[in-house]
């Protein structure tokens, strides 16, 4: 029997879209892998197809946001008004194309956590409703127990002094010390790790410990009064 690799090695993710390579249409020769509708956090769910290609030993996840009425129209159409679309994960090739497809959706789902979540499943083929709910019933438990987790690092160094702050710590489920805070007077989060007592903002480009998080805070609050 092949050994799949669930969490393979050379495993590559672009989320967000952010490399310019990655922002572009979905290949031709790429086919569905399933539909499924995203809640984007508190602002609006909407449909997405996931496409699978397996190309030169390699397999790529590509990920398409659609109009709410794009769902039962031709693949063209769908795509020539879909939000955005690009490719969001890729990895050596492992398996069958369905086995493929599961293992990237899994990476991309855990990877949005927090941000982005399945919201229901639409139609397959490659992965099936069965597999769709599979996965994300296993990541939502995973979830769970890292929140449970979460609790016994509640009073590190960088946790309290974000209290103190007003800084509204909370965990965020991605590991057993994986935090998410506000960013000081900002309006986005920031993330913080309870186990190495340090902090990083991707938005603002900053990270550090206890403090140059408190330094962070001091300055930003001098800046507004």
């Amino acid at each position: 029997m092949t050994h799949i690799n669930a969490q393979p090695h050379d495993l590559e993710l672009d989320v967000w879209l952010k490399q310019p390579e990655n922002r572009v249409s979905v290949p031709d020769d790429a086919e569905i892998a399933c539909l499924q509708e995203i809640h984007l956090g508190v602002v609006d769910v909407i449909p997405e197809a996931l496409f699978f290609r397996r190309y030169a030993d390699q397999d790529e996840l590509w990920a398409a946001g659609l109009t709410h009425g794009a769902p039962g129209k031709p693949r063209e159409e769908q795509l020539a008004k879909a939000y955005q679309q690009g490719r969001v994960a890729w990895a050596g090739s492992q398996g069958s194309r369905a086995t493929g497809a599961e293992l990237l959706f899994r990476a991309l789902t855990a990877a949005r956590q927090g941000h982005v979540w399945p919201d229901g499943f639409l139609e397959g083929p490659l992965i099936t409703e069965a597999a769709h709910c599979r996965i994300v019933g296993e990541l939502e438990a995973e979830i769970e127990r890292n929140l449970e987790e979460a609790e016994a690092q509640s009073q590190a160094p960088i946790l309290v002094l974000a209290r103190q702050l007003g800084l509204r710590p909370e965990p965020a489920g991605k590991s057993p010390s994986a935090w998410y805070a506000d960013c000081p007077g900002k309006r986005h989060r920031l993330m913080i790790s309870s186990s190495s007592d340090q902090f990083g903002c991707g938005y603002c480009r900053v990270k550090g410990e206890t403090a140059e998080l408190e330094a962070l805070a001091k300055q930003r609050k001098e800046a507004r009064s």
